[in-house]
């Protein structure tokens, strides 16, 4: 496994992240928990030092798994990368514009918050804390910023930054701008090509780190996709599109079936060469791929290994330049 700097906080994370979501046995439908903690068994055993998650993730129950799994290792609590999520306290993720930070962010609740995590997680600390998520017009608001500094000067944090929604990839270039974050996380894939051009490089010149989330677009480059398939019951992604955007499942599957064989050409499985893509961007200090399978987890973690055929990352991106892929709806959390 190899490791990369996030921004200039000092951590070094695994290129390849264990994203914990899918663990959350509600909106991905029942999960076994005793098969979760053996997919993060599997991931830090494989190499990785980098766990992803969030208070919003089964209400506080993938947190307590973590922390279950945390207790139960062998391994440092140090030698272990935690990051979590404050939830908002309306609820609502990817906020419009005309919603006021108090009803998501005030200062009172990000703290109870961060504190709560760090009970459901045993720990006395967290590595990474993000907001989960943000909206753009909050670009001349500090609170959140005072609040955070405060939990990362009494030792409760050691580095912060936002969430952006998923196609929101400039909604926090202000803060970026201003050295507000430490890191970013962000959707980044071979369909979710924005980052690119809108964030990577500002986020470079200013020494934040980026954190990239679902590289297998919600599963469809990695699982088998139709138009009229079903997802299990409680399954997010048979739920929330239909309000999001009617013609998602089809839209996803079309550019699945554009993308697949340029992924199969590599001679790589899909989701190494999906990962592959988003770590051909030296600007990027991590990349989370989730699942609750640690097969799946295993396999992953070669990604940090492999070798990208010539002109691969120059193919896909060309598909994003012709307007034949385009970000996505990837579950707004």
């Amino acid at each position: 496994m190899k490791f990369r700097d996030l921004g200039n906080t000092g951590l070094r994370l695994s290129e390849i992240g264990i994203g914990t979501w899918e663990m959350s046995g509600d909106v991905w439908g029942k999960k076994d928990d005793a098969l979760s903690l053996r997919a993060l068994e599997a991931g830090i055993e494989g190499g990785a030092n980098f766990i992803d998650t969030g208070a919003g993730y089964g209400a506080g129950h993938v947190e307590e798994l973590i922390g279950t799994f945390l207790r139960t290792t062998p391994r440092k609590r140090e030698e272990i990368i935690i990051c979590t999520k404050v939830k908002p306290q309306s609820g609502q993720f990817a906020p419009p514009p005309e919603k006021d930070i108090k009803d998501f962010y005030q200062p009172e609740w990000i703290r109870d918050q961060c504190e709560a995590s760090l009970r459901r997680l045993g720990t006395d600390f967290v590595d990474i804390l993000f907001l989960h998520t943000w909206s753009r017009s909050w670009g001349h608001e500090t609170a959140w910023h005072d609040e955070l500094s405060r939990l990362k000067d009494e030792g409760k944090v050691r580095a912060f930054g936002i969430s952006i929604p998923d196609e929101g990839i400039t909604d926090a270039n202000v803060q970026v701008a201003m050295k507000l974050v430490d890191t970013i996380q962000c959707v980044f894939s071979v369909f979710q090509q924005e980052p690119l051009y809108s964030l990577l490089p500002l986020a470079a010149k200013n020494g934040v780190g980026i954190i990239a989330r679902s590289p297998f677009s919600s599963g469809v480059l990695v699982q088998d996709w139709s138009p009229d398939m079903k997802f299990p019951e409680g399954d997010w992604r048979g739920i929330w599109p239909l309000n999001e955007k009617p013609g998602w499942l089809e839209d996803q599957v079309n550019m699945a079936e554009r993308v697949k064989p340029i992924l199969g050409e590599t001679g790589l499985t899909h989701s190494q060469a999906a990962l592959g893509f988003v770590l051909a961007s030296p600007e990027v200090s991590s990349v989370l791929a989730g699942s609750a399978n640690p097969d799946h987890v295993a396999e992953n973690l070669h990604a940090s290994e492999v070798t990208l055929p010539a002109n691969f990352v120059s193919t896909i991106r060309q598909l994003w330049i012709d307007r034949k892929v385009h970000g996505t709806y990837n579950g707004s959390i």
